[in-house]
């Protein structure tokens, strides 16, 4: 379980690529740590730029559950939620997360 973790951890990192974009669009509480261990857009109508960064952040998390799944004996549903429990440690003050009814909430 701690190799997962460290493995998710990693997986953050490894989206350094979007991480000014991601970060942009977290700081403007346009988008947010979804319960699923995905992001998500916290408004109703996110532009399209928004929905294309959500899009690309989650194809790279998908990515990289499946291998931990798969590895680890998990499913990659699995492996989101324990993703999403570690996003919501590190969640900035003021960004947005989802807690596990599905509700935003500011931290």
């Amino acid at each position: 379980m701690r190799n997962i973790l460290i493995f998710i951890i990693s997986m953050f990192f490894a989206l350094s690529a979007y991480a000014l974009d991601l970060q942009q669009a977290k700081d403007q509480g346009l988008i947010g740590e979804a319960n699923t261990g995905f992001v998500a857009p916290v408004t109703s109508r996110p532009s399209p730029a928004i929905r294309d960064l959500v899009n690309a952040v989650n194809r790279v998390r998908q990515e990289q559950y499946q291998k931990i799944a798969v590895t680890h004996g998990l499913t990659v549903r699995e492996v989101g939620h324990l993703a999403h429990k570690k996003a919501m440690e590190k969640t900035e003050p003021g960004h947005y997360y989802q807690d596990p009814s599905g509700m935003w909430v500011k931290k």
